[in-house]
């Protein structure tokens, strides 16, 4: 009788640490992305440093939106928008939607 709990607490650590570990990529993604876009770089770079820094998770299901002021102009806000969907294992699905999806907004200012 214990076992089931126990197995089903260890899946929910599990799970649990693969939701969060993905939460902190994408953020960290956003932020490195932000700070690339206020320095002015090309939207290739950009794209680059988000798909870097993401290497870890599943790239086929990983979007993002870049909104930057054209022409840039120092003072004006660049916005970055990271979505990531992570699946709930088994047997927390029957208490969690089936996927989780996380989203990473990072805003800084064009120097």
């Amino acid at each position: 009788m214990v076992l089931p709990i126990l197995l089903l607490i260890l899946i929910g650590i599990f799970n649990f640490g693969q939701v969060f570990y993905s939460d902190i990529v994408i953020n960290e993604a956003a932020r490195d992305a932000a700070r690339y876009a206020s320095l002015g770089v090309s939207q290739t770079a950009i794209d680059q440093v988000i798909i870097e820094d993401c290497q870890t998770l599943n790239a086929s299901q990983l979007s993002y939106s870049i909104s930057q002021p054209y022409p840039q102009s120092s003072g004006l806000p660049v916005t970055i928008t990271i979505n990531y969907p992570v699946a709930v294992m088994p047997p927390l699905s029957l208490f969690l939607p089936g996927t989780l999806h996380l989203q990473a907004v990072m805003t800084m200012r064009v120097e």
